[in-house]
């Protein structure tokens, strides 16, 4: 076997490996599975981390098509088929029984790994998903993502994600079908996230607001005082003829 094949084997009996037992499992037991020794793996990879970080660069961008990117970009399609179809081809090419139960384990036991892994996500996804959110929902959308607007579309991805758990982690079967699950639950998604997007973009402080907010206030301002003035005046005015009558009463 040549070297570079032997070095894919132990990459692929690996990534399964921790994907069925975790990342604290040993090499001993990883080793064997493969059938070679423990020193020959360490010449492959010469410590565990090594071989954990290997997995974990090739996880993600495996089964990723640059095409899923495009899609998301895609301004001549609605987001909501945008975002149907991605979802529906991430769900069956990327959420695989490995990939799902790595990052899992990643988020248990090794916090550099899956900080690597959600910088992926945002760089490559929910930026993404994001400006096509903005496009179809905000007027004039301007600036780089805000916090609200990552968390929105974190919920998309957990949502999907769990359809994901439920297969790989719990054991559970998905009934029906699969693209009409995921098509339902953006649909779902949608009818809220265009909603909020707004709000969130009204919220936003524009330039010269607090000025024109300030100027608005002061002309009520203004507004009210004269008002008052106004109010008082006519009190004033009633009570004159009250003391001209009680004058002339006094003469008769």
């Amino acid at each position: 076997m040549l070297a570079s094949e032997r070095e894919e084997l132990i990459l692929d009996q690996a990534t399964r490996y921790f994907a069925e037992f975790g990342l604290s499992a040993g090499t001993i037991e990883l080793a064997r599975r493969i059938g070679i020794t423990q020193p020959l793996l360490y010449k492959y990879f010469p410590t565990k981390e090594a071989l954990l970080v290997r997995i974990y660069d090739r996880l993600f961008p495996q089964n990723w098509s640059p095409a899923l990117e495009a899609l998301l970009e895609d301004e001549t399609r609605p987001v909501r088929e945008r975002l149907t179809q991605f979802y529906q081809q991430f769900t069956r090419t990327v959420l695989t029984y490995d990939h799902v139960r790595l990052f899992l384990f990643s988020g248990l036991t090794n916090s550099a790994l899956n900080a690597r892994y959600y910088t992926i996500l945002t760089d490559r996804i929910f930026t993404r998903i994001i400006a096509a959110l903005r496009t179809e929902y905000v007027e004039a959308p301007e600036g780089p993502p805000s916090e609200d607007e990552m968390e929105l579309v974190q919920s998309l991805h957990a949502c999907i994600y769990h359809v994901a758990f439920r297969r790989w982690l719990h054991d559970l079967t998905v009934e029906g079908d699969l693209d009409a699950l995921i098509a339902r639950k953006i649909d779902f998604y949608l009818d809220g996230a265009a909603a909020s997007l707004k709000a969130l973009d009204a919220a936003k402080p524009r330039p010269g607001s607090a000025g024109k907010a300030a100027a608005t206030s002061g002309a009520k301002s203004r507004a009210t005082a004269g008002a008052a003035k106004g109010a008082v005046s006519p009190r004033k005015g009633a009570a004159k003829p009250a003391t001209r009558a009680s004058k002339t009463s006094n003469r008769s």
